[in-house]
């Protein structure tokens, strides 16, 4: 009885990463935060050279499309920025993750990104983004 609970726990958690990837034509970024509080976080968009994407504001980020295992994913249309750069910035208010920088990365080359708060790297895949929280532990 034990190993069909766990084979079912195992298929919920699969099913929950299948749905966080993104759709065709679309990227994901996949964030994780070690107290788990996704309140208020939102993703700042924009395309080269600073023009936000239509109903993205500083003020006004977009919120996250999902939630899975890893924590909260957004899903952004790949053909809405300029030769595929994705421009980011994950953040609650005037608070940035990722050292408060600036953040881009390849939608072309790599359709899905994962970040843990408070790392500035971009990992792109979850298994390196595991292991990257493995490297610097939430406290």
């Amino acid at each position: 009885m034990k190993l069909h609970v766990m084979l079912a726990s195992l298929l919920v958690a699969g099913s929950a990463f299948a749905q966080s990837a993104p759709p065709a034509g679309s990227v994901a970024i996949h964030y994780n935060r070690c107290d788990g509080n996704y309140a208020g976080w939102g993703l700042h968009l924009w395309k080269d050279p600073g023009i936000p994407l239509v109903g993205v504001e500083w003020q006004k980020p977009m919120m996250p499309t999902g939630k899975d295992d890893f924590g909260v994913y957004w899903h952004t249309k790949l053909d809405d920025y300029v030769k595929g750069k994705v421009n980011y910035i994950i953040h609650k208010g005037d608070t940035k993750d990722q050292g408060g920088r600036d953040m881009s990365f390849d939608g072309n080359a790599t359709q899905e990104i994962w970040v843990n708060d408070g790392d500035r790297k971009i990992y792109t895949s979850l298994e390196e983004a595991r292991k990257g929280r493995e490297a610097k532990p939430c406290k």
